[in-house]
């Protein structure tokens, strides 16, 4: 499963066009996306450096060897696409609440949730994303 598939997979659903929550939720978005192919091309964990972020041992040690895998067991429970595909198709829902940081997932609805507030836009969606997959128990293991 490379990044470029589970994008596709995952579907967003953004508020309609001209809505005024439109804009803050492709900006998660794109934080988001920045999050998969930083994993991809290795430059995560540098990547959270260069943000200041300090890391524990565990989590330099995650952020080292995260892949879209782990996203995807995050928001399904699966590690790969089910050959029927799977029901109901996975989502990206974008949830506004200004007391949460961290995305959840329901892997019954196979839904990705990803909070949008003044915190998840100013700080690093990737460190909140890497806290998500570490924090998965299970399906945080592949």
């Amino acid at each position: 499963m490379d990044g470029s598939k589970l994008i596709k997979i995952m579907k967003p659903n953004f508020s309609p066009i001209g809505h005024h929550r439109r804009e803050p939720q492709e900006i998660i978005m794109a934080k988001f996306i920045a999050f998969i192919k930083s994993m991809e091309d290795g430059s995560l964990l540098g990547n959270l450096h260069d943000e200041g972020i300090q890391l524990t041992e565990e989590e330099e040690h995650f952020a080292s060897e995260a892949t879209s895998k782990h996203i995807l067991l995050f928001a399904t429970g699966a590690t790969n696409v089910p050959t029927i595909g799977f029901v109901p198709k996975p989502t990206i829902t974008f949830v506004h609440d200004d007391s949460k940081m961290i995305p959840s997932a329901q892997t019954c609805s196979n839904s990705l949730h990803l909070y949008v507030n003044k915190k998840t836009l100013d700080c690093s969606l990737a460190h909140c994303l890497l806290t998500a997959l570490m924090n998965g128990g299970i399906f945080s293991k592949l």
